[in-house]
């Protein structure tokens, strides 16, 4: 069984287990992985799920994750399956075999109860090695393949970040928040003591940012789909620190 004294050294890649019940939240395990190197995470493997919030609604086996050289290779052998949540990406329905290189990937163990169990099952990648830009942006799940081809990021203001960090803080936590609201301009304003208007303008700059890079059509400013663009470019940094950091401390 993993625990916070089985994560030594300063390994790169990790594998971690978080849950939590509405109530409490289990202390996350997990442990360093090598290229080549297999993990089983479930009821019964190598790291457990399920097991400190209890739920048998959670596989035996849910999920095997390789490292790769670039990226993952995670096999989803749940038997109610999984959302796959990139970090600050939208959430989808994981496939059989997924295929991912991103810096920080979430999958959220579906358990087949209905929506009012407040329980979240989430098995977490976190790599020190990837950047959304150096990536290049592949976020492969499934058979399918979505690719990429950012522009040369250059930065945004401090003010412009910290507008998207207050709209859209569940959108940008990890680990993740299921669901993920963002909130009003006015709550945004608020945060940031300045006006509602101030973090419109902020936004409407972020938004044209996102059409020069592809993005299809404006979106509203609370609308993550502009977000989802920029970070995609390398335009939102990624948290200071993974998961894995606290178990080294």
């Amino acid at each position: 069984m993993a625990s916070a004294l089985d994560c030594q050294g300063d390994g790169q890649r990790w594998v971690l287990v978080a849950a939590h019940d509405g109530v409490r939240s289990c202390i996350p395990i997990g442990l360093p992985v090598q290229v080549g190197q297999t993990v089983l995470v479930g009821r019964e493997g190598d790291i457990p799920l399920g097991v400190e919030i209890e739920d048998r609604g959670v596989s035996r086996v849910a999920a095997a994750v390789t490292a790769t050289e670039q990226g993952w290779q995670v096999e989803i052998r749940n038997r109610n399956g999984a959302m796959l949540h990139p970090w600050g990406q939208p959430p989808t329905l994981a496939g059989r075999h997924n295929s991912l290189v991103w810096p920080r990937i979430a999958f959220r163990v579906l358990t087949g109860a209905d929506g009012t169990d407040p329980r979240r099952h989430w098995v977490l990648l976190e790599s020190d090695m990837i950047a959304p830009t150096t990536a290049g942006a592949r976020i492969a799940a499934g058979s399918g393949t979505s690719t990429y081809q950012p522009a040369r990021p250059t930065p945004m203001s401090d003010g412009q970040l910290a507008a998207l960090r207050a709209v859209f803080a569940d959108h940008l936590r990890w680990p993740p928040a299921s669901p993920a609201e963002a909130r009003t301009l006015a709550a945004a304003g608020r945060r940031l003591g300045i006006t509602e208007s101030g973090v419109q303008d902020r936004l409407d700059r972020a938004i044209k940012r996102a059409l020069r890079l592809g993005l299809p059509r404006a979106f509203g400013s609370t609308n993550p789909e502009y977000l989802y663009v920029l970070v995609r470019a390398g335009y939102v940094p990624l948290p200071e620190h993974g998961l894995h950091r606290l178990l080294l401390e």
